[in-house]
């Protein structure tokens, strides 16, 4: 009797551990974040080399027949590991804004959202009235978004020119940003 409960005990600490065993955190190196782009477009998805195995990025460009028609052109993904770089969320937008602000000064920085949850913070925010590498000032708007994970800071930045950045586009956006996940 004492042997069949036993058994029925480790069985069941066994099922235990793998059903809350699924839930664990990222291994360091390993996490990422996970964006659902618009469907209208084709994204493919290009490695960004680095000189360090503790930043990784991707870009993700609009391919196919709507290339030339899309807003958004690239997506930049850049997962920085926080136990070779301890870097925080806050902060972020106003460091960004000061950097854009010496390109072009009347560049105005908006926070779109802010979170914390679980002792993480998520920022998603648009310097509006700045530049593209190829733009004037004013000509473009760079949406991020700004996220701690467990292991690794993400941020997901991309261009949009001024005179595309309709109320539609922003939404779609901005769902897109605030909806991605971190495994």
């Amino acid at each position: 009797m004492l042997r069949i409960f036993t058994n029925s005990l480790f069985i069941l600490v066994a099922c235990v551990c793998w059903v809350f065993g699924s839930k664990a955190q990222p291994t360091p190196g390993k996490e990422k974040i996970v964006i659902t782009f618009p469907g209208e477009y084709r994204w493919k998805s290009t490695k960004i080399p680095k000189d360090t195995k503790g930043i990784r990025g991707t870009a993700y460009t609009v391919k196919g027949r709507e290339e030339e028609n899309a807003p958004v052109k690239t997506v930049t993904v850049t997962t920085i590991d926080r136990r070779y770089y301890p870097m925080k969320a806050e902060g972020t937008p106003e460091e960004k804004w000061e950097f854009e602000k010496a390109g072009c000064p009347e560049a105005l920085l908006d926070i779109v959202d802010r979170k914390t949850a679980e002792g993480r913070t998520s920022i998603l925010y648009a310097i509006k009235a700045t530049k593209s590498p190829e733009g004037a000032c004013g000509s473009t708007v760079l949406l991020t978004y700004v996220a701690e994970g467990p292991t690794a800071l993400h941020t997901v930045e991309l261009s949009i020119p001024q005179e595309r950045y309709t109320p539609e586009l922003q939404q779609q956006w901005h769902d897109a940003l605030l909806q991605s996940k971190i495994e």
